[in-house]
């Protein structure tokens, strides 16, 4: 009898615990997910934070927090907490006494350009005797924005050069002779009729006027990345927005204004992205955050007809001497060569660059714009 009454005493505190954690486990229980940065560039390492709360007198044995994220944000490989299929997925377990806070830092790898988010995040709890499911979906996201990767500067340092060639001529087109600035040394750039003669007598050197600019310079990135009709290559693309990403970066630094025009279009408004001239370090992250952004899943316009729309059709739209035009594009097609030889005669020299694969070749045969090849290995 007495080993009767135990067992259902055993069984009444077996069932009333059970109870009790079932009912109240996720009352004052909360969490929170962040990346430490909103932005970084590929490659770059980042934490996400964790951060759960267990706000009443009842502890949990064993809650499991699970997520899941793009398979291009990588854990450490020493990482047990994570599998990886179509998506990586998240699954890091916590015990909490009454009135616990954890926070948790864990390192992820950014491999790829883009806008990565958070998601599916839900805290399970299999009771205090390990032999149930119990399930709280957390609503609340996180994402981040990996900014795409400079390409080597070494590799870089001749296109650069031309660009500058190009946007130091349209400097001299643009000086205002009415706004002296100063004197200095005479180079081989310098016009003879800017010599200052008096200032030449007076030191023994040639020395030219000096004036402010009467209109800043621009460069202008038109970034075509529809396919070609033929085999194509996420790497030529990729090293497209990176390059693209590139001159930005450099003539902003320069004080230089930049625009861009694409027809890749955003992740989310599924539109074609563009972005007004402008410079500054925010400017620069407005650039990058437009490049992180594209989808190359989605259509895309045909680029030849973007740019009939865009300039050469439109009457809105006047030449303009103070902009360099630096087109990246691996398609080259007939028709789009044809439509850039329209465009180089009305805006002045175009500037193209070619991505192309090892062991291709990167000429234009349909126009007399002069190309610069950049090899995608």
């Amino acid at each position: 009898m007495n080993v009767l009454l135990m067992l259902i005493g055993v069984l009444i505190v077996y069932l009333a615990i059970k109870l009790v954690f079932r009912y109240n486990w996720n009352k004052g229980l909360g969490v929170a997910l962040e990346f430490e940065k909103k932005h970084v560039v590929n490659g770059e390492t980042v934490n996400v934070v964790e951060v759960i709360s267990n706000e009443k007198r009842l502890p949990l044995p064993c809650v499991n927090l699970k997520f899941q994220v793009d398979r291009e944000l990588e854990f450490p490989e020493t990482d047990t907490n994570s599998s990886v299929s179509d998506l990586t997925y998240r699954n890091d377990v916590f015990s909490f006494l009454a009135n616990q806070r954890i926070t948790r830092r864990i390192p992820v790898k950014c491999n790829h350009r883009g806008v990565f988010k958070i998601s599916g995040v839900q805290l399970t709890f299999a009771g205090p005797f390990m032999n149930e499911i119990n399930v709280l979906k957390v609503g609340s996201t996180c994402e981040i924005t990996v900014y795409p990767k400079t390409v080597d500067s070494k590799r870089f340092s001749f296109i650069r050069s031309r660009i500058s060639g190009e946007a130091e001529r349209k400097k001299y087109m643009l000086e205002d002779p009415f706004v002296f600035r100063g004197i200095r040394d005479y180079t081989s750039n310098d016009s003879l009729k800017n010599v200052n003669w008096k200032a030449t007598a007076r030191t023994g050197n040639l020395c030219v006027n000096e004036y402010n600019e009467s209109v800043s310079r621009n460069v202008c990135i038109l970034l075509n990345l529809e396919d070609d009709g033929m085999l194509t290559y996420d790497s030529v693309n990729e090293e497209a927005i990176s390059l693209a990403a590139s001159v930005a970066e450099e003539f902003i630094r320069q004080g230089i204004n930049v625009s861009l025009i694409s027809n890749a279009c955003d992740v989310d408004t599924k539109e074609a992205v563009g972005i007004r001239e402008g410079a500054g370090v925010g400017h620069l992250g407005s650039i990058n955050t437009v490049l992180a952004r594209m989808d190359l899943k989605l259509e895309k316009e045909e680029f030849a007809a973007l740019i009939n729309r865009t300039f050469i059709e439109n009457v809105s739209v006047q030449s303009s001497d103070n902009s360099v035009y630096v087109v990246i594009s691996a398609s080259r097609r007939k028709k789009l060569q044809q439509t850039m030889q329209k465009f180089e005669k009305k805006y002045g020299q175009v500037i193209w660059i070619v991505p192309y694969m090892t062991g291709g070749e990167y000429s234009l045969d349909y126009c007399g714009i002069r190309p610069e090849g950049w090899e995608v290995k």
